[in-house]
């Protein structure tokens, strides 16, 4: 059994504090001990950070912030690759501005030593025991960035700075040791690395909080994206309890948060690996050679979040122009019967878009295949998906002339021709609440890589 698990069950005692009391003045010395007696809410803190092997036990951490006011901590985080948003965020969070509590600062160079053991059990917390959950840890690391106390709401633009934050330090923290990120560097995403797309991707995520019940179409032809506040301390202010329930639904920011700094912590379980979670953040891509992917970090976390769980673990590539034959016949030998696909494209001006196929292509004689789980998105110069309007089911269509999604002849959502030089799109189409793709009706198309799970691979070639 892990350490965290036996230390949970202890929790449930009637043992309880005594426990956490014994616990904190272990891995906090004295001061631990002090601070947990009589304090049944820091008590529940504690029992939410000490989770896991603890090789950098809750001792080393409070010697760090105990040392020079903090520095130790921050040189620590920052080799581990942690982003300057974050670290602000933390810093702000230890010296109160994240819900410092009032057990005193136990000679912490004027930081609250209680704030450490709330800080680590709000951030390594996702299931909502011990700490208050992991949006109660977000909302500590947002009001440490802004260096306040909470309570009058969140400016958009301090959102936005730790979503880039938790975006990047996930890449820089995890990439050290995560296969699966490794594993996409060698097939593209290292050489197209764009910070860029690291704000496409939190502008896409924060849409639903600035405008709640509006589709993205709308957004972002309503020029919503640009009038979104991205500085920090800038934007409108957000109340608390809706940034609790956006944070809710975007479970990937929890993740993220989690992973973060429990490898900065050094609090993940013994028994527990990246390859064991079944839908995690980034999936782990196999049959793919060397640079033939378009798709960048940002990108990778974007699509797939907006996936079915099932579909989240294991992709494998199927086609790409890089590494096959540019044309439509090559690419229907390599995708059809073959499950659901995503489909990736770039045109020659940086436009990057695509479709979630739900259905195995097939030649679908002037037909169409497919159902509302289908869905267009775009990724450059925006990040948004466009899903089933319900008003139609011309979801798929595929011959030897095209490949195409929504719309109809003429007038295609998303169409590829034949030769995969030129391509079509359209933002007027029954099927899907979509925007137009390309800058233009028509595109010249620059790449085209086509991607399945290998879950329903797997399952296909089973049966």
């Amino acid at each position: 059994m892990s350490f965290g698990s036996m230390f949970r069950e202890l929790c449930c005692s009637a043992f309880a504090k005594k426990t956490a009391e014994d616990m904190a003045e272990q891995y906090g010395g004295e001061i631990g001990k002090n601070l947990i007696g009589g304090n049944n809410e820091l008590a529940n803190s504690l029992l939410g950070a000490l989770t896991g092997k603890q090789q950098l036990s809750i001792q080393n951490v409070a010697s760090m912030v105990q040392s020079s006011g903090g520095e130790q901590l921050v040189e620590h985080a920052e080799t581990k690759g942690l982003d300057p948003a974050l670290l602000n965020g933390v810093m702000g969070m230890l010296k109160g501005g994240g819900g410092g509590g009032d057990a005193g600062d136990g000679g912490g160079g004027g930081l609250d030593m209680g704030s450490v053991f709330k800080m680590i059990g709000g951030l390594t917390n996702r299931d909502g025991g011990g700490g208050g959950g992991g949006a109660d840890g977000f909302m500590q690391l947002l009001q440490g960035f802004a260096g306040g106390s909470g309570g009058e709401g969140t400016n958009t633009g301090n959102i936005v700075q730790i979503l880039l934050g938790l975006a990047k330090s996930y890449f820089n923290v995890k990439g050290k040791s995560n296969p699966a990120i490794q594993d996409w560097d060698a097939a593209g995403a290292g050489q197209n690395k764009s910070d860029d797309n690291f704000l496409n991707w939190a502008l896409s995520v924060i849409r639903d909080l600035v405008f709640p019940g509006k589709k993205p179409k709308e957004i972002i032809q309503a020029g919503g994206d640009d009038d979104i506040d991205t500085g920090a301390d800038s934007g409108k202010t957000k109340d608390d309890g809706d940034v609790k329930g956006w944070f809710d639904g975007h479970p990937e920011i929890g993740k993220m948060q989690k992973d973060v700094f429990d490898d900065i912590f050094d609090t993940t379980d013994d028994d527990k690996t990246d390859e064991d979670d079944p839908a995690p953040v980034i999936p782990t891509p196999s049959d793919f050679q060397e640079n033939c992917s378009c798709l960048d970090n940002a990108s990778i976390l974007f699509l797939n979040c907006n996936l079915l769980l099932e579909y989240r673990k294991n992709w494998r590539f199927l086609f790409s122009t890089l590494s096959h034959a540019r044309s439509l016949d090559e690419m229907m030998s390599k995708i059809c019967y073959k499950g659901p696909t995503l489909i990736i494209a770039k045109d020659t001006e940086g436009n990057m878009f695509g479709a979630h196929a739900s259905t195995s292509w097939c030649d679908t004689e002037g037909g169409w295949v497919g159902n509302g789980e289908c869905f267009i998105f775009s990724i450059q110069p925006k990040m948004a998906i466009f899903h089933s309007t319900g008003k139609d089911e011309n979801f798929q269509m595929l011959s030897s002339d095209s490949l195409a999604l929504g719309g109809q002849p003429g007038n295609f959502g998303l169409e590829l021709n034949s030769d995969l030089i030129t391509g079509s799109s359209s933002g007027s189409i029954e099927t899907f609440h979509t925007i137009r793709l390309s800058s233009g009706s028509t595109f010249e198309i620059d790449h085209v890589e086509v991607i399945i799970d290998l879950k329903w691979d797997g399952l296909r070639q089973h049966h």
